[in-house]
Order: C-alpha cells, then sequence, then structure tokens
C-alpha cells in the first residue's frame, strides 16, 4: 500500500491501472480497493486516492493518463499551466496526427508537428512547451495577446527569443495558420530589453522607443538612504525613474506602505518619479510619451 500512496501522492492523488499492475495489484485486489473505497474510477483506466483533493490540476492529468494515444496538456490548459492565462477552468489536449481521442469534457486537437522536444513535464503533467504553447495560441487569440504572453515570457525568462523563433520555423514549415501573429510578436520586441523583469516594462519601453525617444535604462541600481532600490526604467542623468504598477503585484498594506516610503526617498534624492498602470499602456501611450518628453529637456 505504501507504494500505491506514494505513486498517488506524486500524480495529484491519481493512479491507472497499467501502474497499479506494475505495484503488484491484480484487477481483483483493485476491484477490492474499489469496493472498500480505497481508490475511485475517474475515467478508464484512471483511478483516484480516496480524500486526495479534486483539483483542475488532477482533472486534467487524469485525462493525460487515460489509456490511448498518449495526449499532452495544450492550448489554454497550458498556457494556464505556464501562469499565462490563469482563469482558464477547462480541460485542453493535444493528441499526435494521425492519432485521435474522445475524452469526456476534454477539448481534443490533432497535431501533425508534435514532436518530443515539444513536450516537458510539469510536475506530472506533460505539457507542451512555452514556446510551442505560445506558438499554439496564435490559432487561437489575437495578436494583442500573443504580444503580451511573448513579453511576459521573455521578460521573466520562460523562453527566450531564439527559442519563440526556432518554433516559428520548424511549424511554419507546416503552413500553420497564427504563426504569422507569433513572428509579429518576435519582431516587435524591442531592442535593450534583456533587462526587463515583466512584460509590461518592455511594453513601456517599446511605447518610448517607438515614439523616437531614447532608450531607458531597466532595472536602474539606486542607493538611498543606506537602501538599494531597482527602478523599472529610468533616465539617470535626468534623474527621471518610471515605475510600472501592476495590480497584483503592488496589492497589500505591506507593499503599498512600501510603494510611498520607496517613492519618498527617490523623491527626497532628486529623482522625478512617474507611475504608469496597465490602462495608461494600453489606452493612453501618447500621454506617456508626452510626460517622459517634458522630462528630457535636452531633447
Amino acid at each position: 500500500m505504501n507504494g500505491l500512496v506514494q505513486k498517488a501522492t506524486s500524480q495529484h492523488g491519481l493512479l491507472t491501472t497499467v501502474q497499479l499492475r506494475l505495484l503488484g495489484f491484480t484487477k481483483q485486489h483493485q476491484a477490492n480497493l474499489v469496493s472498500h473505497g480505497v481508490i475511485e474510477r475517474v475515467r478508464r483506466g484512471v483511478l483516484r486516492l480516496a480524500g486526495s483533493p479534486q483539483t483542475w490540476e488532477q482533472e486534467l492529468l487524469g485525462a493525460c493518463l487515460s489509456p490511448g494515444a498518449p495526449v499532452v496538456a495544450s492550448h489554454r490548459s497550458a498556457l494556464r499551466i505556464w501562469g499565462l492565462r490563469t482563469h482558464f477552468t477547462g480541460i485542453e489536449v493535444s493528441v499526435r496526427y494521425p492519432k485521435n481521442r474522445h475524452l469526456d469534457g476534454v477539448r481534443v486537437h490533432r497535431s501533425v508537428d508534435l514532436v518530443d522536444d515539444d513536450v516537458v513535464l510539469v510536475g506530472a503533467i506533460p505539457v507542451t512547451s512555452v514556446a510551442r504553447t505560445i506558438c499554439d495560441s496564435g490559432l487561437i487569440f489575437p495578436g494583442h495577446e500573443i504580444q503580451r504572453a511573448v513579453d511576459h515570457s521573455v521578460a521573466t525568462g520562460l523562453v527566450t527569443s531564439g527559442e519563440l523563433l526556432n518554433i516559428r520555423r520548424r511549424v511554419g514549415e507546416h503552413g500553420r495558420n497564427g504563426v504569422v501573429r507569433l513572428q509579429d510578436a518576435i519582431d516587435q520586441l524591442p531592442a535593450g530589453g534583456d533587462g526587463a523583469e515583466s512584460g509590461p516594462e518592455l511594453e513601456l519601453l517599446r511605447i518610448l522607443t517607438d515614439a523616437g525617444l531614447p532608450a531607458p535604462t531597466l532595472q536602474h541600481p539606486l542607493s538611498v538612504g543606506g537602501r538599494t532600490y531597482r527602478i523599472d526604467l529610468s533616465y539617470p542623468t535626468a534623474r527621471l525613474a518610471l515605475e510600472y504598477d501592476g495590480v497584483d503585484a503592488h496589492s497589500g498594506v505591506d507593499r503599498f506602505v512600501d510603494d510611498r516610503r520607496r517613492q519618498n526617498a527617490l523623491v527626497g534624492a532628486g529623482w522625478t518619479v512617474l507611475r504608469y498602470t496597465h490602462l495608461d499602456l494600453r489606452d493612453r501611450p501618447w500621454v506617456i510619451v508626452g510626460q517622459v518628453a517634458h522630462q528630457l529637456p535636452d531633447l
């Protein structure tokens, strides 16, 4: 039983009938475990250890573990796993063409160009790589969504622009729809953005350089009063700091207080601080350009 529990624990509470046989449980043993409520049937060939939490990850892995042609989490499910689209609650997977699968409650894609290198394990869940996931997303989301995914993934180190170019070239050979959106997003990555730590920082850099302003310094360290602060984007010679305020990153009482103390320290050191939000980047880029240009009198 210890082996059964350990295996289930490593798989979000799930086991397959094949895994149970490898652990020494015959069909009769398995039937007895079901009848005594030790394990519960989830899908054909997939069982859950009784009492294990029923989560979205468990449901997704259950689809991937079901017997038949191997399937991998992909598209919206993969975006959620990689933290690129967090509100999706369905189950979406891919299977390699010409294979096909029908799984109740699951959207199954058939892929002609899915290869082993496109699949990684996140915990126990087989999932398309970040580069492959973003490439697939070009089929279902508009260009600005792909740009946001590319910006965030590159800035946070989930993927490199080189990896995105490689997947675009390989998949593009098959005439796949949607790779144009990926290529456009790669082309829009601003020069000098290697130091960015978030997608919005890259977007702010893009807005400024596209308007003809000089490229700001990313993550500039500034020591004030014994503390070292890192400024999102800055023009050090002009003592101008540009900060992006995301709702999640700047929520909570402690962060609220720290932000105000940080700003007071920068202002006290002779810096001008301009703060921008997602809505500013999306709806008022020209205002950002005007405000920054006004603070750079040498232009």
